[in-house]
C-alpha cells in the first residue's frame, strides 16, 4: 500500500516538475541572438526532462522487479520519489547558469 502511494506521489510530482521545466525557457528571453546562452538554457531543458523520465523508468523496473522477488519495494518507490528532484535540480542550475552568461558583457 505505501508502495503505491509513493509510485503515485512520485508520478505526480514528476508531471509537475516536467510541466515546470517549460518556465527554464524563460531563462533565455535575455540571450542575444546567436549567443551560446540559448544552448545552455536547451541543455538545461533536456537534462530535466530526460533525467526525469530516466529516473521514473528505472524506479518503476526496480519496483517491479522487487516484486517479483518479492523484496523490499518500498525503498524503491521512495527512492524513486526522492530522486526526482535531483534532474530538476541540475537542469534548473544549468538554465539559471546560462541566464547569467547572457548577463556578462562579451
Amino acid at each position: 500500500m505505501i508502495t503505491a502511494v509513493c509510485i503515485v506521489l512520485a508520478l505526480l510530482l514528476a508531471t509537475f516538475l516536467m510541466m515546470a521545466t517549460g518556465m527554464f525557457a524563460m531563462a533565455g528571453d535575455s540571450c542575444a541572438p546567436g549567443s551560446p546562452c540559448l544552448d545552455e538554457v536547451g541543455r538545461g531543458i533536456e537534462v530535466s526532462l530526460v533525467g526525469m523520465a530516466a529516473v521514473l523508468v528505472i524506479g518503476l523496473c526496480c519496483v517491479i522487479g522487487a516484486a517479483v522477488t518479492r523484496t523490499l519495494r518500498f525503498g524503491w518507490a521512495l527512492a524513486t520519489l526522492l530522486l526526482l528532484l535531483v534532474p530538476f535540480a541540475v537542469g534548473c542550475n544549468i538554465a539559471d547558469h546560462a541566464m547569467q552568461l547572457s548577463s556578462v558583457a562579451p
